[in-house]
């Protein structure tokens, strides 16, 4: 009896934690988002955000800075936010070894000359997992400058 009880209880609590990360979406990896990864937009900006999105409406809130964020594209496991004219920021989850990985896209862009991506590799819980530089011409444009001439 004690062995039928316990296997039980060991089987309740695998279907618990299957449940959890099965149920892990954009959407609540979104609301959870700390601040500091998006200092642009406030917890409740988000939510607004989604609801907008939900509602069909543009999905656009005054942003920390006092500009206008607005979120162009939502599916069940990816994310489009437009922060300021100069950076986008996207959101996808990926299966890692039966993980789920948030996986952070930053594209910084002043100009056609000067474009930066950033992807980095989250936890589901935020924990940074990795990041690097994917394609950088903010350098390139200093080298441009120092390599020329002074005359």
């Amino acid at each position: 009896m004690k062995k039928i009880l316990l296997l039980s209880f060991l089987l309740c609590t695998a279907l618990m934690v299957q449940a959890q990360t099965d149920s892990l979406n954009i959407r609540s990896v979104f609301n959870q988002m700390p601040d500091s990864l998006m200092p642009y937009l406030t917890k409740n900006n988000r939510l607004d955000m989604m609801d907008f999105m939900d509602a069909k409406m543009k999905a656009a809130v005054d942003n920390t800075l006092g500009g206008e964020s607005r979120m162009i594209f939502l599916s069940d496991d990816s994310l489009c936010v437009v922060l300021s004219d100069a950076l986008t920021i996207e959101l996808k989850l990926q299966k890692e070894n039966a993980e789920t990985v948030i996986v952070m896209k930053k594209t910084y862009e002043t100009t056609k000359r000067q474009k930066e991506i950033l992807i980095g590799r989250y936890s589901s819980s935020w924990r940074l997992i990795s990041d690097f530089v994917v394609e950088s011409s903010l350098l390139k444009r200093d080298d441009e400058v120092f390599s020329k001439p002074h005359f």
